[in-house]
């Protein structure tokens, strides 16, 4: 993706917001605790957006990219996101962004720090990784960027848990907080080599991998077998098989059958009968849904039906 393809027919900037809730978009903002916040962003796919934010504090955190990029400018520090990245960012109050969301949908999760909440949560800076404590020290004077490890197969895992729970209230928000400091964990991790011996993914395999992911998500009614998959992505069996797996931590049928359920968990949360729901993820046999669903879920989907919202 390059910059040309992010601004191209994109809208006059918008103001940024959160919460936002619109149809296919919403941004979530969740207190963890004093000083510190999460913000879930989720745009499905549609005509390319432009945006503008102004901080109304010093501001340090981190970025999770899990699916699309964007451009963004913070004064005069310019930088690309892409899915998978982890990036840590700086801006002092006052300062402005400007971003573009992709046509092919964003989804991201941002963890934001007070400077001093930071400075104490990751003991003077000594836990973080070197990028991120150099942008702190400087967090009140400039605005700092810096690229930090990729998503590990298994953080890309949470992040995505992050937008499909169907935990609530209460649960949710403790479920949230764990997977935010997982994340954090993760990149703390990172530096001492505490992710252990992870299969290296070449770049252009976990091209692939978001590709036929997309694909996938796109086609839950009637997914390909894997050897269309593999070529309609351009690769074979094998290396699509174990890229699939090493990047996103999961099986493709696995995923395929996570996803069924987490769409079909909302259309139940939206009051959809449980037959049409089965029907809308692929099932042809109510019987057989809802014995998948109770598998994934570890309940009927009546019963996720009957809470509502």
């Amino acid at each position: 993706m390059t910059a040309a393809d992010l601004h191209s027919n994109a809208a006059p900037p918008e103001n940024w917001e959160a919460p936002l809730q619109r149809a296919g978009q919403a941004v979530e903002s969740l207190e963890l605790r004093s000083g510190a916040t999460l913000i879930l962003s989720r745009f499905d796919p549609g005509a390319p957006r432009s945006f503008s934010f102004t901080e109304p504090e010093d501001t340090f955190g981190f970025g999770f990219h899990l699916r699309g990029g964007a451009r963004f400018e913070m004064d005069n520090c310019r930088f690309v996101t892409r899915a998978s990245e982890v990036w840590t960012f700086a801006a002092p109050r006052g300062s402005t962004s400007q971003f573009v969301l992709p046509s092919e949908g964003f989804r991201t999760v941002s963890i934001r720090f007070e400077p001093h909440i930071a400075e104490e949560f990751f003991a003077d800076g000594l836990a973080l990784p070197k990028g991120a404590r150099d942008i702190l020290k400087r967090v009140r004077e400039a605005v700092g960027i810096a690229r930090l490890a990729p998503l590990t197969a298994a953080a890309v895992t949470r992040v995505e848990a992050m937008f499909t729970t169907h935990y609530g209230d209460t649960a949710r928000c403790l479920y949230l907080e764990s997977c935010a400091l997982d994340l954090l964990a993760g990149q703390v991790a990172s530096l001492s080599g505490g992710t252990g011996n992870r299969r290296r993914v070449l770049p252009r395999h976990r091209e692939i991998v978001f590709a036929a992911r997309d694909h996938l998500d796109s086609q839950l009614q009637h997914p390909p077998t894997i050897a269309e998959l593999a070529r309609i992505v351009g690769t074979n069996e094998f290396t699509l098989k174990r890229a699939f797996k090493a990047t996103l931590g999961t099986t493709i049928f696995a995923y395929v059958s996570r996803r069924r359920m987490a769409h079909a968990t909302f259309l139940l949360q939206q009051g959809m009968t449980v037959s049409l729901a089965a029907q809308e993820v692929g099932y042809g046999c109510v019987r057989s849904f809802s014995a998948a669903f109770r598998r994934q879920t570890g309940c009927p989907p009546s019963t996720i039906r009957r809470a509502g919202p």
